[in-house]
């Protein structure tokens, strides 16, 4: 079994070879960074040494508490930043879908998903190493389908997702369920605090736990869930791979390895190819 239902990966080495890329360019943000924020502190501990002897204690106080909130400041920053590197192919706005990589892509995947589901967290990487790899021939929408063994986590994440959506924009969502299946314990467990992992990404606590608490976004994924029972989904993850340029589609059940989203791709062009000549 590769999915979640209710009764209960191999990759290509070019697509995992830019995935070990992508995490090693990370790695070395985060890392130049941190090295600036080094040089930055270090510039203002010498301005305060320099006039330390022509500041009062209370005045030398407050440039010291200065310098410390500058600094975790700055460091705040560059952690939001490193988490938001990975995500630049997600455009900050988009017209009310959830979609990483080109908008006018020729081939969509499609995926339903529960932010509960381990098969859905292995799933992940998959979809966004493929669109990465395609030079803007691929994109990936999201839809939810939080499934009702995994409740009350599941329904709960999928909310969060989508105040973060209109607090944060397009891209905050994508790093949003990407940081919850990287630390949620999965299996109905959730995560310890949505708020938390909002805080984490930038956004403001008070506007988050606002729109939480209005429950304003129960419609849109009871909405996701209610498509996917007309077309008879009831196990995640499943990704449709649909050609925007015939209309044709293919539904792929379950965590499939990358090579099966890229025969389905080339059965969809070549069907397009034919149809067109």
């Amino acid at each position: 079994m590769n999915n979640c239902t209710g009764q209960g990966l191999k990759g290509l080495k070019p697509l995992w070879l830019l995935a070990a890329i992508a995490t090693m360019s990370m790695v070395a943000i985060a890392y130049y960074q941190l090295r600036e924020l080094s040089s930055s502190v270090r510039s203002l501990q010498a301005s305060v040494v320099n006039q330390q002897n022509s500041l009062s204690d209370e005045a030398m106080a407050q440039k010291i508490t200065g310098l410390i909130e500058a600094y975790e400041k700055a460091k705040r920053s560059a952690a939001v930043d490193a988490k938001f590197a990975p995500y630049q192919a997600a455009l900050e706005k988009t017209t009310g879908k959830h979609v990483y990589g080109n908008p006018l892509a020729r081939f969509t995947l499609v995926e339903f998903s529960d932010l509960e589901c381990p098969y859905c967290k292995r799933f992940h990487s998959t979809p966004k190493t493929i669109v990465d790899a395609s030079k803007g021939t691929v994109n990936w929408e999201w839809k939810h389908l939080p499934l009702d063994f995994h409740n009350p986590a599941a329904d709960q994440s999928a909310m969060a997702s989508e105040c973060v959506a209109e607090l944060g924009g397009n891209r905050a969502f994508w790093v949003f369920i990407g940081e919850v299946f990287r630390i949620g314990r999965g299996g109905g467990q959730g995560v310890d605090s949505v708020v938390d992992l909002a805080k984490d990404i930038g956004l403001d606590e008070a506007s988050f736990n606002t729109c939480i608490t209005s429950g304003r976004y129960s419609v849109k994924v009871a909405t996701d869930k209610a498509a996917a029972g007309k077309l008879g989904i009831n196990g995640t993850p499943a990704t449709f791979v649909v050609d925007n340029t015939t209309g044709q589609s293919q539904l792929l059940g379950g965590a499939q390895p990358p090579e099966a989203i890229l025969v389905a791709i080339r059965k969809l062009s070549e069907q397009g190819n034919t149809e067109h000549n």
